[in-house]
């Protein structure tokens, strides 16, 4: 029941206890870190095994904590938030970095993987102007709830948001390194309305085209 409700519903962390009769918390993480859906979602595993031995399996299923009986409430209330602000400074990251190298995150290797293929097959079609969250969804062969449910999890925005963020990375780039104008710089990464294009680059970088270059360049 748990992994269905993952499968199907918004989870921001799972907290488990490894004995549980059907399917024990090993497994259950195991699960949840091997099903691409889901294998975002921070797993804490309770449990009375406090032999090393059982500490490790719980890592090697993906755990992102393991916390032995009897706990104290407030290290579980730490564990807890340390994990969400976790996964807030990564949507943070993603915003904030120009060139967003996914296997230097702290993510599991199926969202690694994930980012990596999202981000380049953006980046293939950047300087098209009719590339949409059709083309993406069907570019990256998987269904648009799953497509939805990471990004919205791994970046925080929905999928006409990451390639309008891609685009714009990519414009800030070309801005701080090459002498292309802003005009062209709009058309090259897929924006045919250039009023539009200084509308949301001043939205994601809180200044306009021009005063990114001068900032970025001295010109």
């Amino acid at each position: 029941q748990a992994i269905s409700i993952a499968h199907d519903n918004p989870v921001d962390l799972i907290i488990s206890d490894v004995s549980m009769p059907v399917m024990d918390g090993f497994e259950l993480c195991d699960r949840i870190k091997t099903t691409l859906i889901t294998s975002h979602i921070p797993v804490i595993l309770l449990t009375a095994k406090t032999s090393p031995v059982h500490q490790e399996k719980g890592y090697r299923t993906g755990a992102d904590a393991y916390i032995t009986k009897p706990f104290d409430a407030g290290i579980l209330k730490t564990r807890v938030d340390n994990l969400l602000k976790t996964r807030e400074n990564l949507k943070r990251k993603f915003k904030k970095d120009l060139i967003l190298e996914p296997k230097k995150l702290n993510i599991t290797s199926a969202d690694e993987l994930f980012l990596e293929k999202a981000i380049a097959v953006v980046e293939q079609h950047i300087t098209d102007q009719d590339f949409n969250t059709a083309m993406f969804t069907d570019q990256m062969n998987m269904s648009r709830t799953v497509i939805y449910t990471k990004l919205k999890a791994l970046t925080g925005q929905n999928l006409s948001a990451f390639i309008r963020t891609i685009r714009l990375k990519r414009a800030g780039l070309l801005i701080s390194r090459t002498t292309m104008n802003i005009s062209q710089i709009a058309y090259e990464v897929g924006f045919n309305d250039l009023k539009y294009f200084r509308k949301c680059f001043k939205e994601f970088f809180k200044v306009t085209p021009s005063e990114y270059k001068r900032k970025k360049t001295g010109r």
